[in-house]
């Protein structure tokens, strides 16, 4: 356990200098500021528009982090050669692709935690502080990151940036649409064509499960039975992917 801790700390660190992630970063608190400029050109209520943009923006840079992160970090030591320095330790593979992903978890708990500290101490003067409803979508979109996140390290064991970039995305987009493929395999003529659709269903996670933006926009309470479901779901997949992921890095050949 303590060589796995000592990889994740090494990773935040790392993760923490990154130019890229500060990048990102950087444009969530623009984006956080620009959002209320939109109090001056909005139709409606105005404070719900403001809401959904900022946390419609958050939600998409935390998603951008927890990919470059996913994808990175792994072929990083690739890339430097510094896998087989590890290799040569008496580390096993899958402790060394563990302690990574922890580094990545609390990267992306810390990111979270800054976004909505910023999304508060932003908004709160023109709006109130938030209720309850605000903190369980962002716990909801850090079960989300932390899916993502293990999906991207499961594709960066076998692929490219490029390839694993495009696969994850590819996750993240299926995902969010995971209720409309459900619903046109489902109207689709029997064959191999619906078989495939609603066998790719089952496969992909469903991301909307984790998305409870609407309800923060708008105050509305979650049940927590909802909130432990969805937590117990994301939790068990996410292990899943890991597990995967940790048994083809474990098998992979790098000479």
């Amino acid at each position: 356990m303590s060589r796995i801790w000592v990889i994740a700390t090494n990773t935040f660190r790392e993760a923490v200098r990154d130019r890229i992630l500060n990048s990102i970063l950087f444009f969530a608190v623009l984006l956080l500021g620009i959002s209320l400029g939109l109090r001056e050109v909005s139709i409606g209520d105005t404070d719900k528009v403001v809401r959904g943009v900022a946390l419609g923006g958050v939600s998409f840079l935390a998603t951008l982090v927890a990919l470059f992160l996913g994808v990175s970090l792994v072929y990083k030591e690739i890339e430097r050669r510094t896998i087989y320095t590890l290799a040569a330790k008496p580390l096993a593979r899958w402790q060394l692709l563990l302690g990574k992903y922890v580094g990545v978890w609390i990267t992306l708990a810390v990111e979270v935690l800054l976004l909505f500290g910023l999304y508060v101490l932003i908004v709160s003067p023109q709006q109130g502080l938030p209720g309850m409803p605000l903190f369980v979508a962002a716990l909801m979109l850090m079960v989300e990151l932390s899916l993502l996140a293990a999906w991207a390290m499961l594709f960066s064991t076998f692929a490219s940036p490029v390839t694993a970039t495009a696969y994850s995305v590819s996750i993240y987009l299926i995902g969010h649409f995971a209720d409309d493929l459900h619903l046109f395999g489902e109207r689709a003529d029997p064959g191999a064509f619906r078989t495939l659709v609603l066998s790719l269903y089952r496969v992909v996670p469903n991301l909307e499960t984790f998305n409870l933006r609407a309800e923060a926009v708008h105050g509305v309470a979650v049940p927590w039975s909802e909130v432990a479901w969805s937590t117990a779901y994301g939790a068990g997949y996410t292990t899943a992917v890991l597990c995967t992921a940790m048994l083809v890095f474990s098998k992979r050949d790098f000479k």
